[in-house]
């Protein structure tokens, strides 16, 4: 897997007590999302909120979302490190997101675009047969593209709405996402009826 970095702290000033300070007190590194000229810069990580941290219907929802967070930053970074580590070994569609990005950042090429907007979470925090508890998670996703040093490669088409089912583990102290399965995909039609396309 080809990871890409790009300094978080370029224009800092490293002192002895190892802190990097900046020439300007308020200035800080500037975020700058993907584009045909280039790939995301200084992509902000993702911070667990407190309250996925707990075994809990408000726990297992927030983890979910963080869940996606994490896989945007891999598909701005192409670093899928974070998303690795809330993912279990049988999650399936876990793996085919890691083959997306890996497929997107090799050698000089990168992504863009690909957002995933979470609308809305909602679980009932049942436990099932297999030891899991499940949300249903509503999302849109904007088209994936893929460069290259030559241009654009690949775009795809936009999500305008997509069911998940999101299964999850408590595993002592976190959230583990177990399997993820499509429910359903929802088009333009779904959304605007009024489309005189539709």
């Amino acid at each position: 897997m080809c990871h890409k970095r790009r300094g978080r702290f370029r224009g800092g000033v490293p002192t002895n007590d190892g802190v990097i300070r900046y020439s300007h007190p308020h200035s800080h590194p500037r975020y700058k999302p993907g584009s045909a000229k280039g790939p995301a810069e200084n992509v902000p990580l993702p911070v667990v909120p407190v309250e996925a941290k707990t075994a809990s219907k408000v726990g297992l929802e927030a983890f979910a979302e963080y869940w996606y967070e994490t896989a945007n930053y891999g598909y701005e970074t192409g670093d899928t490190s974070l998303t690795q580590a809330v993912s279990g070994p049988e999650c399936e569609t876990c793996a085919n997101y890691f083959e997306v990005v890996e497929g997107g950042y090799i050698g000089d090429d990168w992504m863009a675009n690909s957002a995933i907007e979470v609308l809305q979470v909602h679980s009932d925090y049942v436990l099932t047969p297999d030891g899991r508890y499940q949300a249903v998670v509503y999302f849109r996703q904007e088209a994936m593209e893929y460069y290259g040093p030559e241009g654009l490669q690949l775009e795809g088409e936009a999500d305008l709405g997509v069911v998940q089912l999101f299964e999850a583990v408590w595993e002592g102290d976190h959230w583990v996402a177990a399997n993820i399965a499509t429910m359903n995909v929802l088009d333009k039609c779904q959304f605007h009826p009024e489309n005189p396309d539709c």
